[in-house]
């Protein structure tokens, strides 16, 4: 046996449905002097805040709640719908009454009479917000993967080069400690014949004049060579696979160490007056020793590149705050600071304010998901002309 559905019950149930849509049908008619009469479904209340009703009262509603750049598309839209040619599918920014942007998609069918004539057309508002919000986060992803596979490629190089560089190093340390033994085994008897005989030449100098020299030059190949050897330690375990592990032992002394060995030339060319205050016996922190250094180098590397002149000093602090039970580190510059506006946005994806000198806006993106995986805090305090303070704090366990 069938059941048919009243009339009067068919369209209570619509209505409740129609309650419920994210999006909604508008319906412009118009005859021979124009637009005559716009409706709205009851659905645009969700999705733009205004009932159908708000529409009426104000006819230029429905333009002045596009967002502002987007004005010109949909106006134009709307006027070639209006003068009868098909129009393709729109998306566009519209500003929600309480003030948020929503992403709507705007398609229209023409509704043309048997003489051809257009008597309106018909438009379905999709809101596509969380589907715009998606493609954003799926774009922002790729990027950080592209950068990963970069930062994945150059540690493989960094690696090589480092391995390239040990070898004639190592060279060069066996044979300067072998010639400072001779040196050092030599030297009584330089000095018996100096006193015996007097002066004499050592590789176009006077002998006198020489010794000192040589010593030195000696020491300087010799701790030169040693240098170079832990600077390609360090490139060689920071560009080593990071497990992602957060349950390693990690001595933040020792992070900023290796920071400002990995910066140090930077940091040379950049000011005069670097300086670092080690807080004596800081308790470990759990973590992952690799990521800190990696944000460690990041502000440290900020810091240097927004120094104008060589007078203008960066700090660089450690500390135990026992009023939150954690460790911190602190970068402070004397650089160009920055505008309030630039430290809302700083965290963004993308965002830098170095775009003309290559800055790809993820550095401190990713710096702030470490910290935070950390379950720490990376907080920055700044002043146009007066420099900038990035703060690091990680909880102890």
């Amino acid at each position: 046996m069938e059941t048919f559905v009243g009339t009067n019950e068919s369209e209570d149930r619509y209505k409740r449905l129609v309650q419920f849509l994210t999006d909604y049908i508008y319906t412009v008619k118009i005859d021979d002097t124009g637009l005559i009469e716009t409706y709205h479904g009851p659905g645009c209340v969700r999705v733009t805040g205004y009932t159908s009703e708000d529409y009426y009262k104000d006819p230029e509603l429905w333009v002045r709640m596009v967002f502002k750049e987007d004005r010109k598309t949909v106006t134009e839209q709307a006027t070639m719908a209006l003068s009868g040619k098909p129009v393709n599918p729109l998306e566009h920014r519209i500003i929600h009454r309480n003030g948020s942007i929503r992403w709507v998609k705007n398609s229209i069918v023409l509704s043309i009479d048997e003489n051809g004539i257009l008597k309106g057309y018909d438009g379905l508002i999709n809101d596509i917000t969380n589907i715009k919000k998606a493609e954003q986060q799926a774009v922002e992803k790729q990027k950080q993967l592209e950068q990963a596979d970069k930062l994945a490629s150059l540690g493989v190089l960094v690696s090589g080069v480092a391995h390239e560089i040990n070898n004639p190093n190592n060279y060069i340390m066996l044979n300067v400690q072998l010639f400072s033994k001779i040196w050092k085994d030599i030297l009584p008897i330089l000095n018996s014949h100096y006193e015996n005989n007097g002066d004499f030449a050592l590789a176009g100098m006077s002998y006198s004049q020489s010794i000192e020299k040589i010593t030195k030059s000696i020491d300087g190949i010799e701790n030169g060579s040693e240098r170079i050897k832990n600077i390609v330690n360090a490139l060689t375990n920071f560009a080593k696979q990071d497990r992602g592990d957060l349950n390693q032992e990690v001595d933040i002394n020792k992070v900023v160490d290796f920071s400002i060995l990995i910066t140090g030339t930077l940091i040379k060319k950049s000011t005069d007056y670097f300086n670092v205050e080690y807080s004596d016996n800081l308790p470990k922190i759990k973590g992952n020793m690799q990521q800190l250094e990696q944000v460690l180098i990041n502000l440290v590397t900020n810091s240097c590149q927004s120094l104008k002149k060589r007078n203008e000093k960066i700090l660089v602090r450690t500390y135990k705050k026992e009023s939150n039970n954690s460790v911190s580190i602190s970068i402070e510059d004397e650089g160009g600071g920055m505008t309030d506006d630039m430290l809302k946005h700083i965290f963004d994806p993308f965002f830098t304010t170095k775009r003309t000198s290559g800055g790809t806006g993820l550095g401190l993106s990713i710096s702030y998901n470490i910290i935070q995986n950390h379950e720490g805090t990376l907080s920055f305090h700044s002043e146009i002309g007066k420099g900038t303070k990035a703060i690091v704090s990680l909880p102890l366990q």
